[in-house]
């Protein structure tokens, strides 16, 4: 009987907690098939736990101070003796660094790599990777290769499809969205956009998403007097519908693992614009379901966006490209095989 303790305690919502949410009902039905069961564990007073309050089968809570207090330590000592797990996936270092101090010694542990820093424990831990460059940098950091697995992102098919560049009347509509955060890299597309505009090109621009960058973005909008066509809309409950009212969409990352946002993007149906840093390169053949520019490079990206709006037809050509390609490769079903097959290989039942 399979019994899998499959852990996050992130405190916001933001990709590795969607990531979670969208691994729990997959492994759920894994454990089910043999009269098992996957116990989905959260941070207690977390979005997650507080959006999902209602789930069935219910979620459980536990304080998540620190990966070594001892409020912390001893309630996830008694989950693990109450669940009994013969699996532990756990994503982001604190509840992995947690139950393996309290896991059963026979347990399989493993860990969702989501971004490049990560712990690397070589004897025992099992790492799925949400991209290739992870998957590589975790062997050559010295993990064993056959504990080394690859599971890309996935995101459920949208109902509401972008239509870019269909109004030949209003301003070309550019949108962006992720943690304000330094490393999503929105004072690049905020200076791309001033050059935009001084070159004489007309559009409006909306970036959803919050963080603690929000106040210095407001002051370079300010700065370069962007006032009236780029606005922070804040976080949308609905990010797909959100992207689905754009024309380009816009991705100045600095550092990302499989970015689900982008996947979003481009199930939509938007000729996306992103920087050419690992993970989108895995996600986007350039010139063919979009456009990749070197990365920190307000020019370049400038000089892409241009280009966008200047061919409406290429730009949805690029958009339905890259939802036929989502569509393809990164839906539910796929994510429901790659999940699975990993799952029988750190079980041994491959």
């Amino acid at each position: 009987m399979t019994a899998i303790l499959h852990a996050m305690l992130g405190k916001g919502l933001g990709g590795l907690e969607q990531v979670f949410l969208d691994y729990q009902p997959i492994l759920e039905a894994y454990a089910a098939r043999d009269g098992g069961a996957a116990t989905g564990l959260v941070r207690a007073g977390g979005k997650v736990a507080a959006q999902q309050s209602g789930r069935v089968p219910p979620l459980t809570a536990m304080p998540a101070y620190t990966d070594w207090d001892p409020v912390t330590v001893g309630a996830a000592r008694k989950i693990v003796k109450a669940t009994a797990p013969n699996l532990i996936l756990s994503h982001g270092q604190r509840p992995a660094r947690l139950l393996a101090r309290v896991a059963p010694a026979k347990a399989v542990l493993a860990i969702c790599v989501h971004k490049p820093a990560f712990d690397v424990e070589t004897t025992r831990t099992h790492y799925v990777c949400v991209g290739r460059h992870l998957a590589d940098l975790a062997i050559e950091r010295g993990v064993p290769a056959q504990r080394v697995h690859f599971v890309p992102n996935a995101v459920k098919p949208p109902t509401t499809l972008a239509t870019p560049f269909r109004d030949g009347i209003c301003a070309p509509r550019v949108v962006a969205a992720g943690r304000l955060h330094p490393k999503k890299g929105f004072d690049v597309l905020i200076a791309a956009l001033a050059l935009l505009r001084d070159q004489g090109q007309g559009f409006e621009c909306e970036i959803a998403g919050e963080g603690d960058e929000r106040g210095k973005l407001e002051g370079l909008i300010a700065q370069h007097g962007l006032g009236d066509r780029v606005r922070l809309v804040g976080w949308r409950g609905d990010v797909s519908a959100f992207l689905a009212t754009g024309d380009v969409f816009a991705f100045p990352s600095h550092q990302e693992g499989f970015p689900l946002v982008l996947l979003e993007a481009m199930a939509v149906g938007l000729p996306a614009v992103s920087a050419a840093i690992p993970g989108p390169v895995e996600m986007i053949e350039g010139g063919v379901d979009g456009v990749l520019v070197p990365p920190g490079d307000p020019a370049a990206l400038a000089k892409a966006l241009a280009g966008v709006i200047a061919t409406p037809r290429k730009a949805r050509a690029l958009g339905v490209a890259a939802r036929a390609k989502v569509l393809a490769d990164y839906g539910p079903e796929s994510l429901k095989r790659r999940l699975d097959a990993v799952l029988d290989l750190m079980l041994g039942r491959a």
